[in-house]
C-alpha cells in the first residue's frame, strides 16, 4: 500500500515507464548475434512483469485515491469557470488529500462571499448612478467622436419626445431640425483639443418640433480607452423669454424717447414677437386699424419667405442679443428676409363692416386660435391665400380698453403647435405693445399741437412786429409828410413864376430837383405804409418766367452800367401760379437790386426755376460777398439793412408778399462766394 501511495503521488512512475520502454526497445532492435537468445528471453519476461506490477498499483491507488482526485479536478474545473461556491460529496478517506480538498472548498466558499457582497455593492453603485443619470433635471446625451448618439437620459427623451432605442446609434443633425454653427463648431473643436466648452443660451429645435433655449455645456470624457463627448443642456427657456420681454418693452420706450418713426417701432415689436429668445413664432403681422377709412389695414410684417430664409435666421440669431432694433438697411436692403411675406401684408386691407376672422378679433378684443385653417368655416378665401399656413393666433391690440389694430402669428416653417401658454405670453406681450404704440401716437399729437402753438406763437411775435412797424411808420408818416407836402407846393410856385424870370430856366431846374427829391421821399413813405396795412391782390394764374423776363428787362441798363452777366435757367413750360403779377414783380426786383448792389463789376447773377417737390422753385444767386452767419436769421426782419443806406425794408417786404401768396422765402451763402435766395410758390390744388 506504501508503495501505491508512493507511486500515486510522485512522477516516478513516469520514469520507471520511459526506462522500461527503452530497456524493451534496445532488446528488440540489438544486432543478432550481440546477445545470448537466454538474455533477450529474460529481458522481456521481466520488462513484463514490470508492467504487470505497474497495472496492479495503478489499479490499487485509482481505488484508494480515485474519489479524492476527481473531487479536486471538480473544484479547480469550477473555480476556472468562476464558480467558488461548492458542496463536499461524500468523505475522503486519505488525510492528505482531504486536508487539501476542505481547504480548496473552504477557500472557494470565502471567495463566493466577497464577491457577492461586491456584487452587492457594485448593483448599489450602479442603481444610485441610474438614478442620478436618468431622473436629473437636465437633459444630457453622449456621442462616440463620429457625433453618434450612444447613450441619453430620461429627461432628454422625454422633453423631445424621443425613443433611446430610435436614437441610439444616431447622429446629431438626425435629432434635430437644424443644429446652430456654434454647437458644430464645438464639436469639432472638443474632437480636436478634449477641453469643455460653454454655450450660453443657445436656440435648440428637434426633429419632433420641440424648441428650447439652453445653456449647452460640452466635455470630453474618456471609457474604455475610447474618446465619448458628454453634451449636457440646461433649460432656461423660461427664464430668458421672461428677460426678453422685460428688455423688448424697454427698448420700445426707448425708441419713443429717441423720437424713432414708427416703422422702427412696430419692426421692433414684431421682431420681438418672431425671435428665437422672445415669444418664438416664425412670423408675425401687424394690423392697425384706420379711424377715418373705418378699416383694419396692413402695417408690418416680420418673418422669412422660405424654410431656407428660416433656417439661416434661427442659426444666426443669439438668444442673448436682445438689441433687435435693425437699422434700415437691414431691413429694407438687398439681404433682407421676408420681403413676399411683408408685401402681401402692406397690401391687405379690410373694411370693418366686412365679417371676417381679423376683424371679428379687432371689434370684439378678443383672441382667436385657428387650427386649421383648411377646414375652419370662419376663415374665408381671402385670408385662407393670405396667411398661406393652416394654424396661427390672432391677438388684439387694446389700450384703454380701444382696440387699436391687432397681431397675426404662425409657425408656418418649424410647424411647433401654438401652446396655450405661448398665446398668453403673446397676449401680455400685445397690451403692452399696445400701449406702447398709444403712447407714440399721443407724442405725435402733442407735437402737432406744440407745433402749432408754436406756429401761432411766432405769427403773434410778427403780428407784435408789425404792429410796432405800422405805429413808426405812422409816426413818421405824421412827422414827415406835412412838411414834404408843402416843398412840393412851393417847388410847384417857384416853377410857376420861373417861367415868367428873365433866369426861369435856372429856378425851374433847381424847382424839379425838389420835387424829385420830394417824389422819392414819397415812395419811402409809401413802402413803410404799404409794408404795415394789408394788402389787396388781384390774383390771377400768371407765368413766373414771365415776371423774371419781364424784370430783368426793367434792370437791362442797370446790368449794363456794373457789365454784369445775367444767367437765365428757367424750364421750360413751368406750370402757371395764381397770384399777382406785379407783386411778384415787386419782389424779383428788390431781390435783382440786392443781387447788383452785392455783385462785383464783370460778375454774374444767376436766376434759375424749377418744379419740386409740387411747387415752383425759383433762386437767385450772386457771386458778391457772403452773408455774416449771425445775419441770416435776421436778413427778413424790418428795419435789419447790412448796407450804409436804406431803412430795411426791402426784404421784409419780399418776405410778407411771398407769405401772402401762401409761399415760402430762404437764403444762404453759396459755398464759395456768394448768396442764393429761394422761393417756393404753391402750384393750385397744393
Amino acid at each position: 500500500m506504501k508503495l501505491a501511495h508512493y507511486y500515486s503521488k510522485s512522477y516516478t512512475i513516469l520514469l520507471l515507464d520511459v526506462c522500461a520502454a527503452m530497456f524493451l526497445i534496445a532488446i528488440i532492435t540489438l544486432p543478432a548475434g550481440m546477445l545470448p537468445p537466454g538474455w533477450i528471453r529474460a529481458g522481456i519476461v521481466l520488462t513484463g512483469l514490470y508492467f504487470i506490477a505497474r497495472a496492479a498499483v495503478l489499479f490499487f491507488a485509482k481505488r484508494e485515491f480515485g474519489a479524492s482526485i476527481t473531487g479536486l479536478q471538480t473544484i479547480i474545473s469550477n473555480f476556472k469557470k468562476g464558480r467558488y461556491s461548492v458542496e463536499v460529496n461524500g468523505d475522503i478517506k486519505n488525510d492528505e488529500l482531504g486536508v487539501i480538498y476542505r481547504d480548496l472548498i473552504t477557500t472557494g466558499n470565502h471567495i463566493n462571499d466577497i464577491m457577492s457582497s461586491q456584487k452587492t455593492e457594485i448593483n448599489n453603485l450602479r442603481e444610485l448612478y441610474n438614478n442620478i443619470v436618468l431622473s436629473i433635471s437636465s437633459y444630457f446625451l453622449v456621442t462616440n467622436d463620429r457625433e453618434e448618439v450612444i447613450f441619453a437620459n430620461e429627461s432628454f427623451c422625454k422633453k423631445f419626445q424621443f425613443d433611446i432605442e430610435e436614437i441610439i446609434g444616431k447622429k446629431i443633425e438626425d435629432l434635430f431640425f437644424f443644429v446652430t454653427g456654434r454647437i458644430k463648431d464645438s464639436l469639432r473643436q472638443i474632437i480636436e483639443t478634449r477641453e469643455a466648452i460653454v454655450l450660453e443660451k443657445t436656440h435648440i429645435l428637434s426633429k419632433n418640433r420641440i424648441s428650447v433655449i439652453g445653456d449647452v455645456k460640452l466635455s470630453s470624457i474618456e471609457i474604455k480607452g475610447e474618446n465619448q463627448i458628454l453634451i449636457v443642456i440646461d433649460d432656461i427657456t423660461s427664464k430668458c423669454r421672461k428677460d426678453y420681454q422685460i428688455s423688448l418693452i424697454s427698448q420700445i420706450s426707448e425708441t419713443i424717447q429717441r423720437d424713432e418713426e414708427i416703422d422702427t417701432i412696430l419692426y421692433t415689436i414684431l421682431t420681438g414677437v418672431t425671435s428665437g429668445s422672445g415669444l418664438g413664432f416664425n412670423r408675425a403681422a401687424l394690423y392697425l386699424f384706420s379711424d377715418p377709412d373705418q378699416s383694419l389695414a396692413g402695417t408690418m410684417a416680420v418673418g422669412p419667405d422660405t424654410i431656407e430664409e428660416a433656417i439661416e435666421i434661427w442659426n444666426s440669431i443669439q438668444a442673448n442679443e436682445y438689441r433687435i432694433a435693425a437699422p434700415r438697411e437691414r431691413r429694407d436692403g438687398p439681404a433682407a428676409k421676408g420681403k413676399r411675406f411683408l408685401e402681401k401684408t402692406l397690401s391687405a386691407r379690410f373694411d370693418l363692416d366686412a365679417e371676417n376672422v381679423f376683424t371679428r378679433a379687432l371689434k370684439n378684443m378678443e383672441n382667436i386660435h385657428i387650427y386649421d385653417a383648411s377646414r375652419d368655416e370662419r376663415i374665408d378665401d381671402v385670408v385662407r391665400e393670405l396667411m398661406d399656413v393652416n394654424e396661427f393666433v390672432i391677438i388684439p391690440l387694446v389700450a384703454i380698453n380701444r382696440p387699436i389694430g391687432i397681431i397675426v402669428a404662425d409657425n408656418k416653417f418649424n410647424q411647433v403647435p401654438i401652446s396655450n401658454d405661448s398665446i398668453e405670453l403673446l397676449s401680455i406681450f400685445a397690451f403692452q405693445a399696445a400701449i406702447s404704440i398709444e403712447g407714440y401716437n399721443n407724442i405725435v399729437k402733442l407735437k402737432r399741437e406744440m407745433q402749432k402753438i408754436k406756429e401761432r406763437q411766432e405769427a403773434m411775435i410778427e403780428s407784435e412786429k408789425l404792429a410796432a412797424v405800422g405805429r413808426i411808420a405812422a409816426h413818421i408818416a405824421h412827422e414827415i409828410r406835412n412838411p414834404l407836402v408843402t416843398m412840393g407846393g412851393y417847388a410847384k410856385r417857384i416853377v410857376q413864376q420861373a417861367q415868367k424870370a428873365p433866369k426861369g430856366e435856372t429856378i425851374a431846374r433847381a424847382a424839379e430837383v425838389i420835387i424829385k427829391e420830394s417824389d422819392r421821399l414819397e415812395k419811402t413813405l409809401s413802402n413803410v405804409m404799404d409794408f404795415t396795412k394789408p394788402s389787396t391782390f388781384i390774383m390771377k394764374f400768371n407765368s413766373v418766367n414771365e415776371v423774371i423776363e419781364d424784370t430783368c428787362s426793367l434792370l437791362h441798363n442797370s446790368f449794363q452800367e456794373k457789365k454784369i452777366g445775367v444767367r437765365l435757367s428757367l424750364l421750360p413750360a413751368l406750370p402757371l401760379v395764381k397770384s399777382d403779377f406785379n407783386q411778384l414783380k415787386q419782389v424779383m426786383l428788390n431781390l435783382l437790386q440786392n443781387a447788383i448792389d452785392e455783385t462785383p463789376p464783370a460778375g454774374a447773377i444767376e436766376i434759375a426755376s424749377a418744379v419740386e417737390a409740387k411747387r415752383i422753385a425759383v433762386y437767385v444767386r450772386n457771386e458778391g460777398s457772403m452773408i455774416l452767419e449771425e445775419s441770416l436769421s435776421q436778413i427778413f426782419d424790418p428795419f435789419f439793412t447790412t448796407k450804409v443806406t436804406g431803412v430795411g425794408l426791402g426784404l421784409a417786404i419780399v418776405k410778407k408778399i411771398i407769405a401772402d401768396h401762401g409761399g415760402e422765402i430762404s437764403v444762404r451763402n453759396l459755398p464759395e462766394r456768394g448768396v442764393e435766395f429761394k422761393i417756393l410758390l404753391p402750384l393750385p390744388g397744393q
